[in-house]
Protein backbone atom coordinates (compact mmCIF):
# COMPACT_ATOMS: atom_id res chain seq x y z
CA UNK A 1 0.00 0.00 0.00
CA UNK A 2 1.27 3.41 -0.71
CA UNK A 3 2.58 6.02 1.75
CA UNK A 4 -0.10 8.79 1.08
CA UNK A 5 -2.78 6.01 1.10
CA UNK A 6 -1.89 5.22 4.49
CA UNK A 7 -2.00 8.64 5.09
CA UNK A 8 -4.69 9.48 3.99
CA UNK A 9 -6.06 6.87 6.36
CA UNK A 10 -4.24 8.11 9.50
CA UNK A 11 -0.99 6.45 9.71
CA UNK A 12 2.10 9.19 10.18
CA UNK A 13 5.36 8.09 7.99
CA UNK A 14 8.69 8.95 8.91
CA UNK A 15 11.19 10.56 6.80
CA UNK A 16 12.54 7.10 6.29
CA UNK A 17 9.58 5.33 5.40
CA UNK A 18 8.65 3.71 8.28
CA UNK A 19 5.09 4.23 10.37
CA UNK A 20 5.69 6.41 12.92
CA UNK A 21 2.20 6.56 14.63
CA UNK A 22 -1.41 7.27 14.22
CA UNK A 23 -3.30 10.60 13.98
CA UNK A 24 -7.01 11.08 12.75
CA UNK A 25 -8.99 14.33 12.28
CA UNK A 26 -11.85 13.85 14.40
CA UNK A 27 -15.43 15.69 13.92
CA UNK A 28 -15.39 19.42 15.14
CA UNK A 29 -16.68 21.13 18.28
CA UNK A 30 -18.74 24.68 18.73
CA UNK A 31 -16.41 25.40 21.46
CA UNK A 32 -13.54 25.89 19.09
CA UNK A 33 -13.37 28.67 16.71
CA UNK A 34 -13.56 28.40 12.86
CA UNK A 35 -10.35 27.19 11.49
CA UNK A 36 -9.75 24.83 14.43
CA UNK A 37 -8.96 21.28 14.02
CA UNK A 38 -9.16 18.37 16.82
CA UNK A 39 -7.17 15.35 16.44
CA UNK A 40 -6.68 11.85 18.12
CA UNK A 41 -3.52 10.31 18.01
CA UNK A 42 -2.73 6.80 19.48
CA UNK A 43 -0.41 7.15 22.54
CA UNK A 44 -0.76 4.13 24.31
CA UNK A 45 -1.86 0.39 23.63
CA UNK A 46 -1.06 -2.28 26.35
CA UNK A 47 -2.11 -5.74 26.56
CA UNK A 48 -3.05 -7.14 30.25
CA UNK A 49 -1.70 -10.89 31.08
CA UNK A 50 -5.36 -11.98 30.37
CA UNK A 51 -4.91 -10.20 26.79
CA UNK A 52 -7.42 -7.25 27.11
CA UNK A 53 -6.73 -4.31 25.40
CA UNK A 54 -5.77 -0.84 26.72
CA UNK A 55 -5.76 2.24 24.07
CA UNK A 56 -4.71 5.69 25.84
CA UNK A 57 -5.37 8.24 23.13
CA UNK A 58 -4.54 11.78 22.96
CA UNK A 59 -6.63 14.44 21.92
CA UNK A 60 -4.83 17.88 20.40
CA UNK A 61 -6.13 20.92 19.02
CA UNK A 62 -4.42 22.14 15.80
CA UNK A 63 -5.22 25.78 13.50
CA UNK A 64 -5.40 26.10 9.55
CA UNK A 65 -1.47 26.10 9.23
CA UNK A 66 -1.47 22.67 11.13
CA UNK A 67 -0.20 24.02 14.27
CA UNK A 68 -0.45 22.37 17.38
CA UNK A 69 -1.98 24.96 19.78
CA UNK A 70 -0.80 24.11 23.31
CA UNK A 71 2.52 23.83 21.92
CA UNK A 72 2.25 27.13 19.97
CA UNK A 73 1.09 29.09 22.93
CA UNK A 74 2.98 27.90 25.27
CA UNK A 75 6.48 28.86 23.60
CA UNK A 76 4.43 32.02 22.24
CA UNK A 77 6.21 35.16 24.30
CA UNK A 78 4.48 38.16 22.44
CA UNK A 79 1.26 37.19 24.51
CA UNK A 80 0.37 38.85 27.64
CA UNK A 81 0.18 36.29 30.48
CA UNK A 82 -3.14 36.61 31.44
CA UNK A 83 -4.19 35.75 27.20
CA UNK A 84 -1.64 32.96 27.25
CA UNK A 85 -2.81 30.80 30.27
CA UNK A 86 -6.70 31.62 28.79
CA UNK A 87 -5.51 30.35 25.48
CA UNK A 88 -3.79 27.37 26.70
CA UNK A 89 -6.66 26.12 28.79
CA UNK A 90 -8.79 26.02 25.71
CA UNK A 91 -6.31 23.51 23.87
CA UNK A 92 -4.87 21.60 26.28
CA UNK A 93 -4.38 17.93 25.00
CA UNK A 94 -6.38 15.46 26.86
CA UNK A 95 -6.05 11.99 27.29
CA UNK A 96 -8.67 9.52 26.48
CA UNK A 97 -8.19 5.90 28.16
CA UNK A 98 -10.25 2.88 26.06
CA UNK A 99 -10.51 -0.31 26.79
CA UNK A 100 -11.96 -3.61 25.65
CA UNK A 101 -12.56 -4.84 29.49
CA UNK A 102 -15.82 -5.12 30.19
CA UNK A 103 -17.18 -3.67 26.55
CA UNK A 104 -19.40 -5.80 24.76
CA UNK A 105 -19.58 -5.89 20.50
CA UNK A 106 -22.48 -7.65 18.63
CA UNK A 107 -21.01 -10.44 16.81
CA UNK A 108 -23.12 -9.96 13.87
CA UNK A 109 -22.36 -6.04 12.73
CA UNK A 110 -19.36 -4.63 14.98
CA UNK A 111 -21.15 -2.52 16.69
CA UNK A 112 -20.49 -1.34 20.59
CA UNK A 113 -23.57 -2.84 22.76
CA UNK A 114 -24.60 -3.72 26.09
CA UNK A 115 -23.78 -7.18 27.87
CA UNK A 116 -27.51 -7.88 27.21
CA UNK A 117 -27.63 -7.09 23.75
CA UNK A 118 -28.53 -9.04 21.14
CA UNK A 119 -25.31 -11.33 19.79
CA UNK A 120 -23.38 -9.28 22.42
CA UNK A 121 -19.67 -10.84 22.68
CA UNK A 122 -16.81 -9.64 24.65
CA UNK A 123 -15.14 -7.19 22.82
CA UNK A 124 -11.85 -9.09 22.63
CA UNK A 125 -13.74 -11.90 21.22
CA UNK A 126 -14.89 -9.91 18.77
CA UNK A 127 -11.43 -8.15 17.81
CA UNK A 128 -10.09 -11.97 18.24
CA UNK A 129 -12.34 -12.89 15.64
CA UNK A 130 -11.81 -10.72 12.86
CA UNK A 131 -10.57 -11.70 9.27
CA UNK A 132 -9.38 -9.57 6.24
CA UNK A 133 -13.61 -9.51 5.24
CA UNK A 134 -14.56 -7.80 8.20
CA UNK A 135 -11.73 -5.24 7.79
CA UNK A 136 -12.71 -4.72 3.74
CA UNK A 137 -16.55 -4.31 4.70
CA UNK A 138 -15.50 -0.89 7.30
CA UNK A 139 -13.68 0.30 4.01
CA UNK A 140 -10.45 -0.51 4.61
CA UNK A 141 -8.44 -1.08 1.04
CA UNK A 142 -6.89 -4.20 1.93
CA UNK A 143 -6.32 -7.00 -0.41
CA UNK A 144 -3.95 -9.57 1.64
CA UNK A 145 -0.74 -8.27 0.82
CA UNK A 146 -0.20 -5.88 3.52
CA UNK A 147 1.83 -6.49 6.39
CA UNK A 148 0.56 -7.53 9.58
CA UNK A 149 1.55 -4.52 12.01
CA UNK A 150 -0.13 -2.22 8.44
CA UNK A 151 -3.27 -4.00 8.99
CA UNK A 152 -3.13 -3.63 12.59
CA UNK A 153 -2.31 0.00 12.88
CA UNK A 154 -5.45 0.47 10.25
CA UNK A 155 -7.61 -1.46 12.65
CA UNK A 156 -6.58 1.05 15.40
CA UNK A 157 -7.42 4.37 13.27
CA UNK A 158 -10.73 2.82 12.08
CA UNK A 159 -11.26 2.32 16.31
CA UNK A 160 -10.75 6.36 16.51
CA UNK A 161 -13.28 6.99 13.50
CA UNK A 162 -15.73 4.70 15.31
CA UNK A 163 -15.11 6.26 18.93
CA UNK A 164 -15.37 9.80 17.09
CA UNK A 165 -18.53 8.76 15.39
CA UNK A 166 -20.00 7.74 18.41
CA UNK A 167 -19.50 10.94 20.20
CA UNK A 168 -16.92 9.75 22.69
CA UNK A 169 -13.97 12.35 21.41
Amino acid sequence: MENNTLQALGLLISETGAIAGIEVPISGTTLLGPGLQRRVRLKRLTFDDDLEITALFEMRVFDDEGRDLAGFYSKDNALPPFVARERLARVQPIEIPRTTRDSFRNAQTGEVVLSDGPNAVPELVFFQSMALPHLQAQGLPLDGSEPYLVVVYLMLANIIREKDALGEF
